[in-house]
């Protein structure tokens, strides 16, 4: 369990999460609509990239790692037309032109969105590395084009013009889906994730963007506030309780197994004691009474940790939902469990024999 742990927080989530934070603004449609809404976006993506500390500042919706996922069906190029539900889909993102740059993800392939991409020019899409290898394996999906249906029902083609890299949307544990990013200013939206990238601390940046808001709407509300680093945290917050839980647990049991054995084992070594003064006055040197002592208790140790490799080999299938990049049945945790256990049985048959043949052999004869 700390080992899927660890590595679950060792995964790229496929964006730089440092010195970025983002808050969700929501327009009202009776408020706002059409170019009223593009004025409020742009005026305040203009204001918050014209603040000190500010190096970059873009929208996105849905956010990665925000519980919230929309989906586009679509049509490829030359393919037969069926209907809309046996159409294959993919995460729909709606983006700012900067929102790469401000999220550190990688163009692989192709261009950016520009402020030139507008309603008036080709309607242009970018997808991600996932969509590009799963429909165009070993070919440039840009300059390919995917058709989408609009709310009338009418057929519209968008050309590729770039390529991305894999953003984890869901969750950190799980596969990159594919994906494909709209321009804003091609599919305008009333509610929208602002993604600030920052010089410095992004959480004392935010009175600062939150007045960028107020400023141009007083009545307009800032929800969600959260830096990337903290939407990380939280991605991981239940795996880390379930893991931590029961890597607890499994510690103590692991404690407990070890005091047990020791208990065990030295118990058993007393009560040869009178054996060893036997031995010792027949003529017998220490160090053989010590290596027949530890061979006979290492022979029990041995026996019951291969029985107890057995049973955890069998119920192995009962945590196999829990791991995350490891085996149920990763050999390095069973080397490492099985070597402590075999190490304190050791120490249990060693350190009581070792004192007993240190005991002259008259008291040991008259040992009960």
């Amino acid at each position: 369990m700390t080992k899927s742990f660890f590595r679950l927080q060792q995964v790229n989530p496929g964006f730089d999460s440092n010195n970025v934070v983002s808050m969700y603004v929501a327009l009202p449609t009776q408020k706002y609509r059409g170019q009223q809404v593009n004025a409020f976006y742009n005026q305040l993506i203009e204001r918050t990239r014209n603040l000190p500390g500010v190096k970059s500042v873009a929208g996105i919706d849905p956010l990665p790692l925000s519980n919230s996922n929309v989906t586009a069906s679509f049509l490829m190029e030359g393919a037969p037309i069926v209907p809309l539900a046996d159409r294959p889909d993919a995460g729909e993102r709606v983006v700012t032109p900067d929102y790469f740059q401000t999220m550190n993800i990688p163009i692989l392939k192709g261009r950016s969105f520009t402020e030139q991409d507008g309603p008036k020019t080709t309607s242009v899409i970018i997808v991600n590395e996932a969509l590009s290898s799963r429909y165009w394996p070993n070919q440039d999906a840009v300059g390919k084009r995917l058709g989408f249906e609009d709310d009338s029902g009418k057929q519209v083609w968008r050309e590729i013009v770039g390529v991305v890299g894999n953003v984890k949307h869901k969750a950190l544990e799980t596969d990159a889906m594919p994906e494909i990013y709209f321009p804003y200013h091609q599919q305008p939206k009333n509610f929208m994730n602002l993604v600030v990238q920052t010089a410095a601390d992004p959480a004392g940046m935010i009175p600062a963007i939150r007045n960028q808001v107020t400023s141009i709407d007083n009545n307009q509300p800032v929800s969600d506030i959260m830096t990337m680093n903290q939407r990380l945290s939280k991605a991981v917050a239940s795996s880390r309780f379930v893991m931590s839980l029961l890597g607890i647990f499994s510690m103590v049991a692991l404690g407990l197994a070890a005091v047990g054995i020791y208990g065990v084992m030295s118990y058993l070594v007393t009560q040869r004691t009178q054996e060893i003064g036997v031995r010792m006055a027949l003529g017998a040197q220490r160090r053989d009474v010590l290596k027949l002592v530890v061979r006979k208790g290492m022979a029990l140790a041995i026996i019951g940790t291969a029985i107890g490799l057995g049973a955890s080999l069998a119920l192995t299938r009962l945590i196999r939902s829990l791991l995350f990049e490891v085996t149920p049945t990763d050999w390095l945790t069973f080397v490492i469990t099985s070597m402590v256990l075999l190490t304190v049985a050791l120490l249990a048959c060693y350190i009581p024999a070792r004192r007993a043949t240190k005991v002259d052999p008259l008291i040991a004869l008259r040992h009960e």
